[in-house]
């Protein structure tokens, strides 16, 4: 009796202290905890045996306090049905910061593995080059073109020299076979006899160097020239030991005075002239498979190029063969004799020959490349910037606005992160595109200055990311604003690039911050993109562009699930809901969800959609990445459609928005 008194008391005073938990535990809770915490002095069995003899005498001696227990229990249950919506938005904007967390980490540990060398891409052996040299306006970009199949949107062609100064690079293939053919300018070794005449001929030398083969074009229409013999004997001397030069006679589109044309080219010294015309395709497959036959002879490119097709041939014709008495390629009357009585080369040798030449057609997978187009006015530095990163003269740059007019390529790659399958993990390739300069469009006249700006509009739709050099020297004109709206206008992600940082004066602390801020207002097209002041002379924070590049590129390909999406909609409708009309309208918003990506594409349904203003879009855009970590560099758009409630009621489990629990709207304001 003494034990179970002396148990209770004790029970009764340490109860006390155990009845402020941030939650009150019922009674039971605190007979379990006493009953642990006694069970170090007392066995099991004599501790239920004190609990189940003072069950009485502890509700005596602690009913006072159990019931302002249960009082505080009935005040905190009132308080938490209270405050029960606020606990369901912080348990949401919870789980949201849990997101966005992951995503942070995930982020981290991509950043880690991509801290790889940058280094120019490596372009594969078993696609050869191919250069076209000549001299200027003897329709060199219009051959190639043709060859390449790329009429409408190639090389630009104009009745007049000098048009092409770099060398461009254009994918192609024929009788199987994957090739890249280069587009070079008029070469001439004098340099008072064109502009740039020493840089073109730089630029073609490389892709002489480079290439497997050389195609020399020369026009049969106007003869034989001094500029021509020397070419020919610059690439006779020089060139034809390495690899094979043949020579393509354009502008002979007639079949009776084309052979003729051609004839007087022979003096050049370079075998049998070919009669082509760029402009109809006449002679192109001829001079094509001439080329091929001179590298397999010359052995300048991989073994087996150029042999697809015999290889094909040859087990077609062993197939059907097989059940003749004849001898195939390469047997004699023995060899026939003992495959007939299946000894030595059987049937499914013969097929698997066939099955593999087959094979040979199919396409190759490519990497995946991230297009990277640089675009501004001219002369801002963005060839310079292109040869910076490229790490050599790759564009010509020169003070003359205007110098770069078709679109460049310059292949960048990053070696897979260290400790990854070989197999599995590719290189991250990088496609630079430097365009020409794009001035207002009332200057523009039609002519070769249209193309130009033509393909620089068409390089900015395809790329991936875009960066709009400026000058830090000049700042903003009203046609770096016509740049910024037409990026956004095409959805693409968008990296700012101020150029020439190292020529700005009298810099100070506070220069950075005041240019940040005078670009960002400047600039409200595109206020979403990270600004970096580089300078492509000197080098100076280059090296940077590829982590902003990455940034845009994941950004760009984001996607969030419908469900954070609504609750940053909702959000934003609580702290602004949409304007209304005098007559009293207003824009009802019940659910959003993304539906594409590059650009990340929101698609909200409304009742209305010509109740939602453009404010309201930059508002919702705004809050948007206010909430969400990773829109920094790329557009979003926002698309309204009109639905009724009966409608957006009866496609879902319930009303939108309620988890089934029967509420009518997903947002306040929507009743």
């Amino acid at each position: 009796m003494m034990e179970v008194e002396s148990f209770s008391s004790s029970l009764s005073s340490s109860s006390k202290t155990i009845m402020l938990p941030h939650r009150p535990s019922s009674s039971m809770t605190l007979r379990r905890i006493e009953y642990h915490r006694h069970r170090s002095t007392v066995s099991d069995e004599e501790a239920e045996q004190l609990l189940l003899s003072s069950n009485d005498k502890f509700y005596e001696d602690n009913d006072d306090e159990f019931d302002d227990l249960d009082l505080l229990e009935d005040a905190e249950d009132e308080f938490y049905n209270e405050d029960e919506i606020e606990n369901e938005s912080s348990s949401r904007l919870g789980k949201q910061q849990q997101k966005q967390q992951q995503w942070a980490k995930q982020e981290q540990q991509w950043n880690a593995n991509q801290q790889q060398p940058i280094r120019r891409f490596k372009r594969p052996k078993k696609v050869p080059l191919i250069a076209i040299v000549g001299r200027p306006n003897v329709g060199k970009s219009a051959l190639v073109n043709r060859l390449a199949g790329t009429q409408s949107g190639g090389a630009i062609v104009a009745d007049e020299e000098g048009i092409t100064r770099d060398r461009t690079y254009r994918n192609a293939d024929f009788l199987g076979e994957n090739f890249q053919l280069v587009d070079t300018g008029g070469l001439v070794f004098d340099d008072n006899d064109a502009l740039f005449a020493r840089e073109i001929r730089e630029q073609a030398m490389i892709a002489i160097e480079e290439s497997s083969g050389v195609i020399l074009v020369v026009d049969g229409r106007v003869g034989p020239t001094a500029m021509d013999e020397q070419l020919a004997t610059f690439l006779r001397r020089e060139v034809t030991k390495k690899m094979p030069v043949v020579l393509a006679v354009n502008k002979c589109e007639s079949d009776k005075n084309g052979e003729l044309l051609a004839s007087q080219f022979w003096n050049l010294g370079l075998g049998t002239p070919h009669a082509v015309s760029a402009l109809h395709g006449v002679g192109t497959a001829e001079l094509l498979e001439d080329v091929f036959e001179g590298i397999v002879k010359k052995k300048s490119a991989i073994d087996g190029f150029g042999t697809k097709v015999k290889k094909m041939e040859a087990a077609q014709r062993a197939l059907i063969q097989l059940d003749k008495a004849e001898p195939l390629d390469g047997e004699d009357e023995t060899d026939m004799f003992l495959r007939m009585y299946g000894v030595g080369k059987d049937g499914d040798d013969v097929v698997r020959e066939y099955e593999e030449a087959m094979s040979a057609f199919d396409d190759v997978p490519s990497m995946e490349e991230i297009n990277i187009a640089i675009v501004g006015r001219p002369n801002v530095g963005k060839s310079s910037l292109l040869n910076t990163l490229f790490g050599s003269n790759r564009a010509i740059v020169s003070d003359v606005a205007g110098t770069t007019r078709d679109s460049i390529d310059a292949v960048m790659e990053r070696p897979p992160p260290p400790g990854s399958d070989p197999e599995t993990a590719l290189p991250t390739v990088y496609r630079f595109v430097d365009t020409a300069g794009i001035r207002r469009k009332g200057k523009v006249e039609y002519g070769t200055e249209f193309f130009m700006v033509n393909r620089a509009l068409r390089a900015m739709r395809r790329a991936d990311v875009v960066l709009l050099v400026l000058d830090a020297t000049a700042g903003v004109t009203e046609q770096d604003r016509v740049l910024a709206q037409k990026i956004s206008a095409d959805g693409r992600a968008c990296v700012i690039i101020c150029n020439k940082w190292d020529a700005v004066i009298d810099k100070d602390e506070s220069t950075y911050d005041k240019s940040v801020r005078y670009f960002r207002e400047e600039l409200p097209q595109v206020r979403w993109a990270p600004i970096l002041f580089v300078s492509a002379a000197t080098g100076q924070r280059c090296g940077k562009i590829y982590d902003a590049v990455d940034s845009a590129v994941r950004a760009h390909r984001r996607r969030i699930s419908t469900s954070v999406l609504n609750e940053v909609l909702r959000d934003a409708i609580l702290w602004q809901p949409p304007p209304s009309r005098r007559n009293g309208a207003q824009a009802k918003i019940y659910y959003g969800s993304q539906v594409s990506t590059r650009p990340p594409t929101m698609v909200v349904f409304v009742n209305d959609p010509k109740l939602v203003n453009d404010n309201y879009r930059r508002y919702l855009d705004r809050k948007m990445r206010e909430s969400l970590d990773g829109f920094e560099s790329t557009p979003i758009r926002w698309m309204f459609r009109g639905r009724r409630v009966r409608d957006v009621t009866r496609n879902m489990n319930g009303a939108p928005g309620d988890g089934g629990s029967g509420t009518s709207f997903p947002y306040p304001h929507a009743g």
